[in-house]
């Protein structure tokens, strides 16, 4: 984003062609917002019951680690890391808030997949499905959703910490997290 900010975009150095210019463009302004670091950008979404949800803004209160899933029915990678996730949020302790984001359109698809996938019932975690089907949440450009699955961990006080995760690499996160560290006085460690 430097690169394309510093060089390309001022005219500095030219692009080989208009296409490769506005896909280093599309790339620049989908992952702007949401590189490690950065605060994460407010959604606002909606629940199963069309109740709307809203995360990261002003009135949303900060304390706990959140996971966002984005995740489409049709995808099999996604269920895929569905399964490894859910497995993790049923067995470990990791007190987080997880949202399980559908990004597809389908309502009946959608309450079929939270109902064959995603009937678990967490040790610890907070489960939340939410959904965008006009896309007023413009999730896609804010937090790079070109593709599914993608899976962020933000901090409790609203950085993102973790970026383009998988079901292995959020649980190591979360065991660097939450897991006890016990040192004996003269040990090695």
């Amino acid at each position: 984003i430097h690169v394309y900010d510093k060089w390309f975009e001022s005219g500095v150095v030219k692009m080989s062609s208009d296409l490769d210019m506005l896909g280093a463009k599309i790339f620049a302004e989908f992952n702007r917002q949401s590189l490690l670091g950065c605060r994460a950008p407010e959604l606002r979404m909606y629940a199963p019951d069309n109740i709307p949800v809203h995360i990261f803004g002003s009135e949303d209160p900060i304390g706990r680690f959140r996971v966002m899933f984005f995740y489409d029915t049709d995808c099999s990678k996604c269920r895929m890391q569905t399964i490894l996730l859910r497995n993790m949020l049923s067995t470990e302790n990791f007190p987080v808030e997880f949202y399980a984001i559908y990004t597809g359109e389908n309502r009946e698809e959608w309450a079929r997949y939270i109902e064959n996938q995603w009937n678990i019932y967490p040790v610890s975690a907070k489960l939340t499905h939410l959904w965008d089907p006009e896309i007023d949440s413009d999730f896609q450009r804010k937090y790079g959703i070109l593709q599914t699955p993608r899976m962020f961990l933000v901090a409790p006080d609203g950085t993102i910490t973790g970026r383009g995760l998988d079901a292995a690499a959020l649980s190591q996160m979360l065991h660097g997290i939450f897991d006890e560290v016990k040192l004996t006085y003269g040990s090695d460690e």
